[in-house]
């Protein structure tokens, strides 16, 4: 069987793209021996001694041109450094797949090409272009900018080079000749080895990557805003940038609460709920006057006692969970400012629910670690919960984990550090998209007690 016809060039000197000759390979198409799928399409070709235009400078930081978490095969077929992209496991999902930046740029190119089908090109800046062929569909215009993660379009199998098979054929090019775009589809063209989150493809042909996992994860915005109480019972306000994870700001108080906390929820920007560490479990109000260039706070306002919960959180929404002797509860507050009548009686959610750290993701969804290290994730939906657990180890490390929402975790160590971590979909049931993003601070995080903010992240 031959293979299909060279993926045509644009000319170089008109600026537009023109069919090549057609022209067949004598191999036979490839049989893929991983998992039993069948040979996917092979465009053009350059030989296995045919040089490759060096880049002469830094190329861009490139993510895998898919949603964060999913997976995708990478082939080269005989067309190195060109990659053909389907989706993992069985190629099940890839006609119709969105397509996103892999980083930030300009298009350059959206337009049908006769053989190509629906070809986009990117201009990432420093002389370096993307160029996606045989899309189903392209939703960006010639001047777009795109951030990395923005909807380009999504995987089809238009053009006859796509050989009617469903996949991505990705390439990045460099623009040695200085024209201001780049040359694809051909043996000669621009075309250079993509490297994606860090690692490089595309050295030769006939190479296969399998389960390549998209960090294409996008920042997440807004600022976390973090209370804590410290050892003498003095109150701390941190901002942190989510996007970054940059600590961008801390506050204390010089007034003291005058009891020792025990369990401590955020209900908003100037509202803390607070429990003592005492037989009676008495619940206190913090309403917070300024956390602008200092910290002061009113005194607390006790709301009555039998609050003996080893944690507390809230989730933004009404919500308030609440867990003493394994027993986990969910109340009702319907106000800013609750007093002790507007915070319901708690219904018994469930029981067993030996956490060691507690916060919460979204409405009616919590989070949870464990002494054995377990990150378990529940949705309170009414049967009375769904558990998910996410991790198997690790995670014992944290004596407080701190979710200001839009899948931002913080995690705290006793040493006084303070790590983040990005999960590409907090609800999907799945601890596989969860990625360490490095720490906020190394050290200087010595509260007893910190909590978040929630819902102020995206």
């Amino acid at each position: 069987m031959s293979m299909p016809p060279f993926v045509p060039s644009r000319s170089r000197h008109q600026g537009t793209a023109r069919p090549l000759p057609v022209r067949a390979a004598a191999a036979a198409a490839l049989t893929l021996l991983l998992g039993g799928l069948p040979s996917l399409p092979a465009h053009g070709a350059t030989s296995a001694g045919a040089s490759v235009r060096q880049a002469a400078q830094a190329a861009p930081n490139l993510q895998l041109p898919f949603p964060c978490g999913q997976k995708w095969r990478l082939d080269t077929w005989a067309h190195a450094p060109a990659l053909d992209m389907v989706k993992e496991p069985d190629q099940t999902g890839t006609e119709g797949a969105t397509l996103i930046a892999p980083a930030a740029g300009t298009v350059n190119k959206s337009f049908y090409h006769s053989n190509a089908g629906n070809v986009i090109q990117i201009d990432h800046g420093g002389g370096y272009f993307t160029t996606y062929l045989h899309l189903q569909s392209r939703v960006v215009s010639v001047g777009a900018k795109v951030s990395t993660g923005t909807t380009i379009g999504k995987v089809g199998r238009t053009g006859p080079t796509s050989n009617d098979h469903p996949h991505l054929h990705f390439e990045l090019g460099y623009d040695a000749n200085g024209d201001d775009e780049a040359s694809w589809g051909f043996e000669g063209s621009e075309r250079v080895r993509p490297t994606f989150n860090g690692v490089t493809y595309g050295s030769s042909n006939n190479q296969t990557w399998r389960n390549v996992t998209s960090d294409n994860c996008g920042a997440p915005t807004g600022t976390a805003s973090v209370y804590g109480v410290l050892p003498d019972g003095r109150l701390t306000y941190s901002a942190i940038d989510a996007a970054t994870g940059q600590r961008t700001k801390t506050v204390v108080s010089t007034a003291t609460l005058g009891f020792t906390p025990k369990a401590m929820a955020t209900l908003n920007f100037n509202t803390i709920l607070i429990t003592d560490d005492s037989p009676d479990g008495k619940l206190y109000r913090i309403d917070v006057i300024t956390n602008k260039d200092s910290l002061a706070f009113n005194p607390p306002v006790h709301l009555g006692g039998g609050w003996t919960h080893d944690l507390l959180t809230y989730d933004g929404n009404t919500h308030l969970f609440g867990i003493a002797g394994g027993v986990l509860r969910r109340y009702i507050v319907n106000t800013a400012k609750p007093a002790i009548t507007n915070i319901s009686a708690g219904s018994i959610v469930g029981t067993g629910f030996t956490l060691k750290t507690l916060t919460s993701t979204a409405s009616n969804w919590l989070l949870g670690t464990t002494a054995t290290g377990l990150l378990i994730s529940y949705r309170i939906d009414g049967t009375p919960y769904t558990r998910h657990q996410l991790r198997d180890s690790t995670w014992q490390v944290f004596d407080h984990l701190l979710s200001p929402g839009g899948g931002v975790y913080y995690g705290h160590r006793p040493e006084g550090s303070l790590h983040r971590y990005l999960d590409a979909n907090p609800h999907d049931d799945n601890g596989d998209d969860i990625t360490g993003q490095g720490t906020v601070d190394t050290g200087g995080w010595t509260q007893t007690l910190l909590s978040t903010q929630p819902a102020t992240v995206d």
